[in-house]
């Protein structure tokens, strides 16, 4: 992965800090504290997209991707989300959420978040407009 704008995210989320920061606060995760003392943070590829991937505990499954790498939104998301959905099942974890960053229109927005209510209550998307930890 050669993407500034990830490799940026994968040295944020090393640091333990921001990954419980990201996970709690940002996305609202009520997950006990001590899923925190053991985390993964790394790359994941799905086809030609790149992401920076988050295990945390033996619970959550979080992949963060770049907006602009989602050349048909509704379309890539669903994609990413069963293949998210299958590699949580596959690790026996407990939740999967995809991140998307970067801005969409409206309409797409209110679309993909609402994709996860047609598939399982314990898949999340979130879309943020940026990865910030300020």
């Amino acid at each position: 992965m050669n993407n500034a704008k990830e490799n940026e995210w994968l040295s944020t989320l090393a640091v333990k800090s921001n990954a419980t920061l990201l996970v709690r606060d940002t996305l609202g995760c009520t997950c006990p504290r001590e899923i925190f003392d053991h985390y993964q943070v790394g790359t994941h590829i799905s086809g030609d997209i790149s992401m920076v991937q988050l295990i945390m505990g033996e619970r959550l499954l979080v992949r963060i991707v770049d907006a602009a790498r989602l050349n048909e939104p509704e379309k890539t998301a669903m994609e990413l989300l069963i293949e998210g959905r299958a590699e949580r099942d596959r690790l026996s974890l407990n939740r999967f959420r995809l991140v998307i960053i970067g801005t969409l229109p409206p309409s797409q927005t209110q679309v993909l978040t609402g994709l996860p209510g047609t598939m399982d209550p314990k898949v999340h998307v979130h879309i943020l407009p940026v990865l910030g930890f300020d």
